[in-house]
């Protein structure tokens, strides 16, 4: 680690226990919240700071008694704290009289979380098929065999999404950016449609209306991508750069309507989307899974489907513990 990097580190510390002091105190307004949550947001590096003050102010308030007989005149220079059987916290030094200010510190938590937003997870089964309607006027559909998680506060609109496919006609509000953080891209907008999937191999994005932006987690490899109408970007998991392409983008959202449409796309892919339709797992041989095929599935019948995705690639389907495998 160099100088430079260890000093950036040192500020966000010390600028995290700064915001904590002074949103924990009793004069804290609900405009304080929102600052901190506006300053929270300028990078990953600052929540992750932020993060580990509170925690190290949740383990200071513990032990206020101990502290407290620490830093009397006539007590010992130093407080040994016991080991902890609960997950580690990140290494962190702070100083002992900011340790005590923390330590006698209480309420604020409750307004943080509601400037924050109530976190709500929605997942689906195999061939279910879900409409979710937030209180802020934006719609989401989510496909079988997905997770997403949701988060409205005052200042941004939060949504993690794990494997899963879902499409969102995003209620514009230019006070409230829609964040969605998928796989390790980050996409953000105000008020649009498009659609993503996110499978083990990356994240794809496609815009049927409005502008999206989507960019590195980590705040690494390059400028944001901007999408607009008719652009797709595909990004595989780990990979440094993205690439994007033009589309026909309702083929996206071909599945809120029952239909597969591919274009040149691998079996494996359509596989992946056959699982998320349908209850009875598929499975495909690594040979056959990076083929390709291009045309129009209906994913209102599994054997339909399969069959017809065998017949075009020359494939073999067995049956073995509950599952259909081509080959």
């Amino acid at each position: 680690m160099n100088g430079q990097d260890r000093e950036t580190k040192e500020a966000l510390r010390d600028e995290a226990v700064a915001w904590l002091l002074r949103v924990q105190s009793d004069a804290a307004t609900a405009e304080d919240w929102m600052a901190l949550t506006d300053w929270l947001e300028g990078s990953e590096a600052r929540l992750a700071a932020f993060e580990d003050a509170e925690l190290i102010m949740a383990d200071v308030d513990l032990r206020k008694a101990e502290i407290a007989a620490g830093l009397a005149p006539e007590g010992p220079n130093v407080i040994a704290f016991p080991r902890r059987s609960a997950r580690p916290a990140r290494r962190v030094w702070i100083g002992g009289a900011i340790a005590a200010s923390l330590a006698v510190l209480v309420g604020g938590p409750a307004l943080w979380q509601s400037a924050r937003g109530e976190q709500v997870t929605y997942e689906t089964r195999p061939g279910e098929m879900r409409r979710i309607d937030l209180s802020d006027g934006t719609r989401i559909t989510l496909d079988g065999g997905s997770r997403l998680s949701v988060r409205l506060g005052w200042r941004t609109r939060r949504v993690e999404m794990g494997l899963a496919q879902a499409s969102f006609d995003v209620a514009k509000d230019p006070s409230r950016p829609f964040v969605i953080g998928v796989g390790d891209q980050r996409v953000r907008v105000v008020g649009t449609e498009f659609n993503i999937r996110h499978d083990v191999g990356g994240v794809r994005v496609t815009v049927r209306r409005g502008v999206v932006e989507v960019a590195q987690r980590d705040g690494r490899g390059g400028p944001p991508s901007r999408l607009t109408v008719g652009q797709e970007l595909r990004h595989d998991q780990g990979a440094a750069r993205s690439e994007v392409r033009r589309v026909e983008p309702d083929g996206a959202f071909a599945w809120t309507q029952g239909q597969l449409i591919a274009d040149n796309e691998t079996l494996g892919d359509i596989v992946a989307d056959l699982n998320r339709r349908f209850a009875t797992p598929v499975r495909i041989s690594p040979g056959a899974a990076t083929r390709r095929f291009s045309g129009v599935i209906a994913l209102d019948d599994q054997e339909t489907a399969i069959r017809a995705i065998a017949a075009y690639a020359g494939l073999s389907i067995d049956r073995a513990n509950g599952e259909i495998i081509l080959r």
